[in-house]
């Protein structure tokens, strides 16, 4: 399973169900897929949630 960190601002936000929209990416695994299912991460790789990864268009 693929991971995405977040900044430390999205953490509580995501951690309550939100989205995590790009701006708040700090950093994610190569070679992720539109509708694979990840990991989203704090930078200290505390898991988040669960969440199916999309590309902006």
């Amino acid at each position: 399973m693929g991971r995405v960190v977040v900044n430390d601002a999205a953490v509580p936000f995501v951690a309550r169900g939100g989205r995590v929209f790009s701006r708040q990416v700090v950093k994610s695994d190569p070679g992720l897929e539109d509708g694979e299912i990840v990991k989203v991460v704090d930078k200290k790789n505390n898991v988040l949630s669960i969440a199916e990864f999309y590309t902006a268009p």
